[in-house]
Order: C-alpha cells, then sequence, then structure tokens
C-alpha cells in the first residue's frame, strides 16, 4: 500500500525530478500551481500508484521505477513504458477518464500527487500547460511504439531484461524481485535458443544485474536494467 507525507525535506528531489521533465521549461509560478501542496506518494516494490479503470491520477516520479501496461481480458500484458525520476504519469487518464493503463512501482518508488483540478483547468485555459500534456502525449506514443519494436525486432538482450522486468512484476508484494521461470521457458517466451539466453544471462550475471536462485532469477538492479531499454 501506498502512504503520503506532506512538508519538510521534500524540495531537493521535487526539484531534481522537475529539472528532469517538461515541466521545467514553465515559468516558476505555473510551476508551482502545477506542482500543489508536495504531497508524497510511497509505493513499495510492486504496489501500484493507478489501475486500469481508476479515476484520473497524475504524478511526478522522484526516484524508483514503474512501468506503464495494458491487460487483455484473460490477463495478459502488455508494458508500454518505463517511468523513471522526472517521468509525469497519468496524463491520458486526466485528459480522457478513467485511466487507460496502470502504473506499478517495480522498484520502491516516491512520486508527488499532482492537483489533478488544477492541472485540468489550466490545460483549458493555459496555452504553455496545453503545450506541455501534448508533448507528453507525442512522447508517450514515441516510447510506446518503441517498446512494441523491441517486443517485435529488438536485440534479445532488450527483449529478456523487459521479460525479466515482467516476470517480477508478478512476485509478492515486499519480497524479493524473483521472476520464477527456467532458461527453458524463457527461450521460448523471447523465440530463441536456450544457449543464447544463457550467454545473456551470464553477461547480466557478470555486470551483478542479476543472479540465479533456486525456484528462478533474482532481479537486483532493476532501474539499471530498465535504462538499458
Amino acid at each position: 500500500m501506498s502512504d503520503r507525507a506532506r512538508g519538510t525535506g521534500t524540495q531537493a528531489p521535487v526539484d531534481a525530478a522537475v529539472a528532469k521533465s517538461h515541466l521545467a521549461r514553465l515559468p516558476l509560478p505555473l510551476r508551482v500551481r502545477l506542482l500543489g501542496r508536495n504531497a508524497l506518494v510511497r509505493l513499495p516494490s510492486r504496489a501500484y500508484f493507478v489501475h486500469e479503470g481508476d479515476p484520473a491520477r497524475l504524478g511526478l516520479v522522484l526516484s524508483g521505477l514503474l512501468r506503464c501496461f495494458r491487460a487483455t481480458a484473460d490477463g495478459r500484458e502488455l508494458t508500454l513504458i518505463w517511468a523513471h525520476q522526472g517521468a509525469i504519469v497519468g496524463v491520458a487518464s486526466m485528459v480522457h477518464p478513467p485511466s487507460p493503463w496502470s502504473f506499478q512501482a517495480i522498484a520502491d518508488s516516491v512520486l508527488l500527487d499532482l492537483p489533478i483540478d488544477t492541472w485540468g483547468e489550466l490545460l483549458r485555459t493555459d496555452a504553455a500547460v496545453a503545450g506541455l500534456v501534448a508533448t507528453q502525449y507525442d512522447e508517450l506514443l514515441r516510447r510506446a511504439v518503441d517498446e512494441i519494436l523491441i517486443y517485435a525486432h529488438g536485440d534479445l538482450r532488450r527483449r529478456l531484461i523487459i521479460r525479466l522486468l515482467e516476470l517480477v512484476s508478478r512476485s509478492a508484494e515486499g519480497g524479493p524481485l524473483i521472476a520464477a521461470v527456467t532458461q527453458d521457458d524463457l527461450a521460448r517466451s523471447v523465440g530463441a535458443t536456450r544457449p543464447s539466453v544463457a550467454r545473456v544471462l551470464q553477461q547480466l550475471r557478470a555486470e551483478k544485474s542479476i543472479r540465479s536462485m533456486y525456484g528462478g532469477i533474482l532481479v537486483e538492479r532493476p532501474e539499471s536494467l530498465a535504462a538499458q531499454l
């Protein structure tokens, strides 16, 4: 479950995230209105910021890693983007609620809960905010298409990283990030031979990004892996 904290000690991480976001190009008074009252949301690994079908919710990622995904009626999932520090998540739900997708923390994450009503008002009345939202939409579309291209035509290393991160997202909240999968199953899921998958896994182990365990693969550095996608 998430928890919130308001008040002191939050400005430095907020400033760092803003500097990496499209908010940085806006005038300071406008940024202050869009950021709201420093309402923090702390998400442990595997917790959700928003589920598909939930009411609109906006957040600025201060730290950690989240994945944005859609699910089919039978439970199959497709990851669209990976959200790092500076990402604004939930913009689509503000424009056309409810949320069309889910945002789930992979690593322990902290977000700033953004004031949805203020954003909605300024979207209608301020050209700079409308431009920011349009830019966010464009970026989301491009990144989602890139992600689909990786699924279909990406190199084996990136396909394996995506699969491992998706598998650990299904493990129990609060526990270690373990992908409960064999090398044979992993090879079948990415359309590769077992020896080629074993070579990539060996590289990831040498980089200390993963560790082989009884019953699966422990992902030790999810943010580092996602940064390679």
